[in-house]
């Protein structure tokens, strides 16, 4: 991989010096008084160079071919952001003076609402400016992708795992942990300043083996003040899934780009889309800001300085948030405290190279303390810290072909700990510390002891990318080239599960008289797993072209990815025609791979123990057992990567200032992660027992027995066919009320199955016939779901005072989710001597095997069975330009619509009760 770099910038470096051009675009930035704006970040768009002023306000970049219209973006912290094309002329281009506005509320235009006009890198990309983010607060990013059509607002909060999926649609589960969440919203990439924030090295939680991958969560029991919405089951594990948006703040967001659809073929590892965040960098004042909700506090300090003229710009920030289920016990709480440090400088004569050094320090207090009121409660710590140093480095050429070429670095070091303990109390436990398959005798031990389960990781994860953008003709058609290389590596290196067998959780021992085997717990140590090495190389043509007098957008490319050591290719192209001056058409289709991570590939070995014999009279000197152990190493080389395909149509209309976006899109999700039962039938010998007084039993072998036993191991077992639409609608604003309105909404449907039979649980009554069915035998589980949301927004901006009020009301038409017929409908089952027989025509009155059958009503999803709808308020206030003022409320008019499911008592009320909040900033 090395010589494959060295060789491509070597190559392309030569052959851009072979000509040099001419042309170039100069210009001054200044403020609203006219004076110069130094280290104002200018980016070209189309050739991806970057430039920065001097101290003057001065700036000069490469300005390609006489007649080429070029694309520049001025930003600076502070300032809204500017764009607009250029067209380059012969020698210079002067542009004169370009007067950057600073950002406030007095400003006549702003944006006030996320945005889909085909200025992102995709056809149907969300763009979400720092217009609109100073004017959310939030306490997380994940609080500003309320934008996204078609999503249920959530009020800001903390108390959750915050993971994002797109595009797709789910039963809802009261954990959301079912293995199709997970597996879309770990495909979801999450791209800080270039830069995937990957979760492949996250491997907390339980072993999956056991009983599969929906009980790996270390988990609490119910907790807090009975008839809150804080008393369910919590778990801040986020493996097999997506980053956990709470750790990203803010408050430093320059910008973000959702992409639902196509992304560009410069982003790899995904299959469910992107999220492109750019943080802020450059010279800007010190900002205060204080935000207090009813569940949460957070402050935040951020200041950049200039060094000098030739030590460039520093960035610094701080961040913490303290945050409870509820005040009133606070028994929940997530504390997080945020440092970062940016460093940005351009070198050389005309400031071509351009560099930016990046340090991220991140804390995470999060758990649930033991409630004195409750023996029975658990105390569960999910602690964690993170550290990361990036590096950011672009070089602008000025020759006829390559015009950048950038080097992006990335190091990260984080320390996980799971922790929880609980009291059990039980007559006595018997249990195995055997590491390999074989018989044992079983130890006994006192029952009453307190239960530990602590798994301490330590990921470890390094990142590259070289990317080279050129420029070239083919006749009247302008080409601008991206093409490169990336290279991702992950490791854990933590202590692992340190479970002890001696202190089994409850449902993991053996006790009292039953023989019934089962999964167990052993010691598995992170750092002994192979590391992650993924690599991917791309290429992508982008032009323009006339047909018909209009104009055709062309972003076409690419990509090989190397994973787990099979290789894929993924073509990704985007295509917009304009075809009349107020409608435009686009079609995007792409292919997509998502590598498995650490803990999907080394989940570790898993133990069933059978007990044999079990000869206890409450002696243990007198007491006697023995196990036969049966350990299962999983295979994760067989793993191939989850893969995302993707249709779109999407298109833009105007009408004078009226705007309407629409995205109609296909997405099939194949070969998704999930665990699969595995059975094994052992035959085994038996035992009966004569006790002794004062000494062991004697054990005497009297035959033997079929076991049937089963464990879980990874593999891809998941499709879902998406089909979806959503839409965007903008007014202007009605001078009159001084109101503008946004309405959004859409509908999308999920059909997704697992491709391996199920087993049902194992049957225990007095039923001892050795022919009596006990473990029903099931098809592939299947589902549809469809969801459908709505929403308005009223904007009234008077910028004569500095205020804007948001007024929102959003609408849920749809939740429901189909149940497949058959999925009840046992097709085989085993027996209690374990024999398997299977059933030609399912009978459920059939007295052999009818009582396998699951009821409809276990299978019927919560559905919802009426339209509701739900309100929130926003407002912000600017005074004299440094003091802001904002305030929202979640339901602020506690509306709380009930309905009665149909064929039930239950009631449902499906708003939560109203959240408020204020921020108070200061720029100083």
């Amino acid at each position: 991989m090395k010589k494959i770099y060295t060789s491509l910038l070597f190559l392309f470096i030569c052959g851009s010096a072979l000509a040099q051009i001419k042309n170039v675009v100069t210009g001054k930035v200044v403020d609203p008084q006219n004076k110069p704006l130094e280290l104002v970040n200018i980016k070209i768009v189309e050739t991806n160079q970057y430039a920065i002023t001097d101290k003057h306000g001065m700036f000069r970049v490469n300005g390609s071919e006489t007649n080429n219209i070029l694309t520049l973006e001025f930003s600076y912290i502070g300032y809204q952001k500017l764009s607009f094309p250029v067209t380059v002329k012969a020698g210079e281009t002067n542009l004169g003076n370009i007067q950057l506005k600073v950002l406030d509320l007095s400003l006549e235009n702003i944006e006030i609402n996320a945005k889909r006009n085909y200025s992102g890198s995709t056809n149907s990309s969300l763009i979400i400016n720092r217009d609109m983010i100073e004017q959310t607060p939030a306490l997380s990013v994940n609080d500003l992708l309320n934008q996204i059509p078609n999503r249920k607002i959530t009020p800001p909060s903390l108390q959750n795992i915050q993971n994002l999926t797109l595009r797709s649609v789910f039963e809802p589960t009261t954990t959301g942990r079912d293995p199709f969440t997970l597996n879309n919203s770990f495909g979801v990439a999450i791209i800080i300043d270039g830069n995937n924030i990957s979760n492949n090295a996250n491997m907390q939680g339980y072993n999956p083996g056991l009983r599969g991958l929906g009980s790996t969560s270390i988990s609490s029991n119910d907790f807090g003040l009975t008839g809150t919405t804080s008393t369910s089951s919590y778990s801040g594990d986020f493996a097999y899934g997506g980053t956990d948006l709470r750790q990203i703040p803010a408050d430093n967001i320059e910008s973000i780009e959702v992409i639902a659809g196509v992304p560009s073929v410069k982003y790899g590892d995904l299959s469910d889309g992107a999220v492109i965040i750019e943080r802020q960098a450059g010279k800007s004042p010190a900002y205060v800001r204080m935000q207090v909700r009813d569940n949460a506090t957070s402050y935040n300090f951020s200041k950049g300085f200039v060094l000098g003229p030739k030590l460039g710009s520093f960035n610094i920030g701080v961040n913490y948030v303290n945050s409870y289920a509820d005040n009133r016990d606070k028994i929940k709480a997530y504390k997080r405290v945020n440092t970062n440090a940016m460093w940005t400088n351009a070198f050389g004569k005309d400031k071509r190279l351009k560099n930016t050094l990046s340090f991220d320090y991140g804390k995470n207090l999060d758990g649930v303390k033991k409630d004195d009121d409750d023996p029975t409660s658990k105390i569960l710590n999910f602690d964690s810290w993170n550290m990361s140093l990036s590096n950011r480095t672009s070089y602008r050429f000025e020759g006829n072909f390559l015009k950048n070429i950038s080097l992006n670095l990335r190091y990260s070091d984080s320390h996980q700990r799971s922790y929880t303990e609980q009291f059990v109390n039980s007559p006595y436990i018997l249990y195995s510390n055997s590491t390999e398959t074989g018989f044992t005798n079983g130890i006994y031990d006192k029952g009453i002891y307190t239960a530990v389960s602590d798994v301490d990781g330590r990921p470890v994860t390094a990142s590259a990318q070289l990317e080279l953008n050129a420029e070239y003709r083919t006749g009247e058609i302008r080409h601008f080239v991206n093409f490169g290389g990336n290279f991702s590596y992950a490791a854990n290196r933590g202590l692992g599960r340190l479970s002890d067998p001696a202190r089994p959780r409850i449902g993991y021992n053996t006790t009292g008289n039953s023989l019934s085997s089962g999964p167990s717990e052993r010691y598995y140590d992170f750092s002994l797993v192979y590391t992650q090495k993924d690599f991917g190389l791309y290429a992508e043509d982008v032009f323009s072209l006339k047909i018909n007098n209009r104009e055709l957008n062309f972003r076409g490319g690419l990509r090989l990815d190397g994973q787990n050591g099979f290789v894929t290719l993924s073509p990704r192209t985007n295509i917009n025609y304009q075809i009349t001056n107020d409608f435009r058409l686009g079609f995007a289709y792409g292919l997509s791979v998502k590598s498995p991570g650490l803990a999907q590939r080394y989940p570790g070995p898993t133990f069933v123990d059978i007990p044999l014999i079990n000869a206890y009279n409450g002696n243990a000197n007198e007491s006697a057992s023995i196990f036969y152990i049966q350990r299962f190493d999983p295979d994760g080389s067989k793993l191939k990567s989850s893969k995302g395909q993707t249709f779109e149509l999407s298109g833009l209309y105007k009408i004078t200032d009226y705007q309407l976006s629409f995205s109609l899109f296909n997405k099939l999700n194949t070969q998704g992660y999930n665990t699969v039962n595995q059975y094994d039938i052992l035959t085994l010998p038996q035992y009966s027992a004569v006790f002794v007084p004062g000494a062991k039993p004697i054990l005497t072998e009297t035959g033997v027995k079929r076991f049937l036993i089963n464990h879980n191991e990874f593999n891809n077992d998941l499709k879902t066919d998406n089909q979806g639409f959503d839409l965007i609608l903008t007014t202007p604003k009605y001078e009159a009320i001084s109101t503008s309105f946004n309405i959004s909404g859409g509908i999308y449907r999920s059909n997704y199955k697992e491709t391996s039979n199920r087993f049902g649980t194992t049957i225990s009554d007095n039923n001892t016939a050795p022919d009596y069915p006990v473990t029903g035998v099931y098809a592939p589980r299947k589902r549809t779901t469809y969801f459908s949301s709505g929403r308005v927004i009223s904007s009234t901006h008077i910028p004569a005072i500095s205020l804007i009020v948001q007024l929102t009301a959003e609408f849920s038409f749809l939740n429901k989710t189909l149940i497949n017929a058959s999925d009840g409908v046992p097709k085989a089952y085993f027996t209690r001597d374990v024999r398997y027989v299977e059933i030609t025509n399912p009978d459920p009155n059939s007295s052999v095997y009818g009582h396998l059958f699951i009821p409809e009503n276990e299978l019927t999803s919560d559905n919802q069975y009426r339209i509701y709808s739900n309100y929130h308020l926003s407002l912000a206030k600017e005074i004299k330009k440094k003091f802001r003022f904002a305030f929202n409320a979640y339901n602020f008019l506690n509306y709380q619509p009930r309905y009665q499911r149909p064929n039930s008592i239950t009631v449902v009320s499906p708003n939560s009760a109203p959240t408020f909040g204020i921020e108070l900033s200061l720029k100083l």
